[in-house]
């Protein structure tokens, strides 16, 4: 009797760590699912374009119509969050010519939570700098 007893224990046991680690990931994923997420990259060397290699830009993030953040880039630099869902617009301000660059302006557009969201600055046809949007 006292090996039944012991095997009911350890397979009570490891039914309520599965059921633990299962409970533990679904709130995550529901705590996820309140957000997007948007990673940004700034991809442009400013030698192509006559400027300074580190070409310095803002990225001007607005949340239904709100400004809400303005982000410093350089080439090679990245910035990543985790959003609430809304209307977007991204603006891009070179800081050498103090000018927003419109070929890079992306929105308004609603983001919905759950997505993955992929910014990648680079130079289209051209050398027009542009913004690559890829969602997930």
């Amino acid at each position: 009797m006292n090996k039944i007893v012991s095997r009911l224990m350890l397979v009570l046991t490891l039914v309520a760590l599965v059921g633990g680690a299962l409970a533990l990931d679904w709130n995550k994923a529901a705590a996820a699912s309140h957000t997007f997420n948007v990673s940004v990259y700034h991809g442009i060397n400013g030698r192509s374009l006559g400027l300074s290699k580190e070409l310095p830009v803002i990225a001007e993030v607005y949340k239904d119509g709100d400004l809400i953040a303005q982000i410093p880039l350089s080439f090679k630099g990245r910035f990543t969050a985790d959003l609430e869902p809304g209307n977007y617009m991204i603006m891009v301000k070179s800081v050498e010519l103090n000018a927003y660059v419109d070929s890079m302006t992306v929105g308004p557009v609603d983001l919905p939570a759950g997505i993955d969201l992929r910014l990648k600055a680079k130079l289209g046809a051209g050398k027009t700098p542009i913004l690559n949007v890829r969602v997930k």
